[in-house]
Formats: C-alpha cells, sequence, structure tokens
C-alpha cells in the first residue's frame, strides 16, 4: 500500500472514487445535453483525460520548475496565480484572440476580433501589476 501511495501519488480509496466518478460524469453531460451519442461522449472524455495527463500536465510542470528556478521561496505564488489566471482567460476567449470566433458575435456585438487581444493583455498585466503590489506590501510588513 505505501508503494502503491508513493507511486500514484495518493492512497487505493482515492483512485477508486476518481474511475467510479468518470462514468458519472459523462451520465451528467448526456443529460444536461439530451445527446443520443453516448459513444462520442465516452471518447471525448476519455481523450480529455487522455490530453490533460500526457501533454498538459508535464507542459505546466516544466513551467512550474522553471518559474521555481528564477523566483525563489513563497514568492512564487505570486507568479503562479496571475499566470494561472490569464491562462484561464486566455483558454476561454481562445476563439476571440485567435480571430476566428462566430461571425454572429461580431454582427450582435458590433465587437470585432482585434478588441479581445488587448483585453487579455491588458487584464494579464492587471494580475500580474496586482499580485506583485500585494508581494511588496507584504514584504514591506515584515
Amino acid at each position: 500500500m505505501n508503494r502503491f501511495a508513493r507511486s500514484y501519488g495518493a492512497g487505493p480509496l482515492h483512485l477508486i472514487a476518481h474511475l467510479a466518478l468518470l462514468p458519472l460524469a459523462a451520465w451528467a453531460l448526456l443529460q444536461i445535453f439530451a445527446v443520443d451519442g453516448t459513444t462520442q461522449i465516452l471518447v471525448w472524455l476519455l481523450g480529455a483525460v487522455i490530453a490533460h495527463d500526457l501533454l498538459l500536465l508535464p507542459l505546466y510542470t516544466l513551467l512550474d520548475r522553471v518559474s521555481q528556478r528564477a523566483v525563489h521561496g513563497p514568492a512564487i505564488n505570486y507568479v503562479r496565480v496571475p499566470a494561472g489566471l490569464a491562462l484561464l482567460l486566455a483558454l476561454v476567449y481562445l476563439p476571440q484572440i485567435g480571430g476566428e470566433g462566430d461571425p454572429q458575435f461580431r454582427r450582435v456585438s458590433g465587437e470585432g476580433f482585434d478588441a479581445p487581444v488587448e483585453r487579455w493583455l491588458l487584464a494579464t498585466t492587471a494580475l500580474f501589476a496586482v499580485s506583485g503590489l500585494v508581494l511588496l506590501v507584504r514584504r514591506r510588513r515584515r
């Protein structure tokens, strides 16, 4: 058991719970979207798990280790949080940032696809600025 916990990172109950919840998540998606293509949903969920575990997890682990070498101590969290939020914003608005959003969006909102890039850069700058300001204030208090 101890060897398993070291290799997996958690106990066997954790793994069993996650394996049981994956079909539950698939069922919930089928119910929410009233989709008849059960196979498509299951393939999509399996693809998402594989893409995350084989591509994204090693990538952001590598980025985190590189950032830990550049920023020492607890200050690393003042880089992680704004970077994570900026990446989340980029992921959510990726089609608009890339200029490939729905043409109806442009017609309904009256906005082009150039503004999301500027807004994302402004939001990212604000996130890092606020994080840096909080770090300075906390260091001055010490």
